[in-house]
C-alpha cells in the first residue's frame, strides 16, 4: 500500500507542478528533504561503520619527525 500511496502522491505533485508555482514549491521542498535525509542517513551509517580509534598513527609519526 505504501507503493500505491507514493504513486498517487507523485501523480498529484506532477499535476500541481504543471498547474503553477505551488506545485513547484512542493516538489522542490520534497526533493530538498529527501537529499537532506539521505545525507543524514549516510552520516549515521558512517558513524556506525567506521569506529573511532584512540591510537592515531599520524600523530605519532609527526611527533617522531619533529622530535
Amino acid at each position: 500500500m505504501k507503493l500505491v500511496g507514493c504513486i498517487v502522491v507523485a501523480g498529484v505533485l506532477g499535476i500541481l507542478a504543471l498547474i503553477g508555482p505551488i506545485g513547484w514549491y512542493a516538489l522542490a521542498a520534497i526533493i530538498v528533504g529527501v537529499i537532506f535525509r539521505s545525507f543524514w542517513l549516510l552520516k549515521e551509517i558512517h558513524e556506525h561503520t567506521v569506529p573511532v580509534d584512540p591510537y592515531d598513527g599520524v600523530n605519532d609519526a609527526i611527533r617522531e619527525i619533529y622530535s
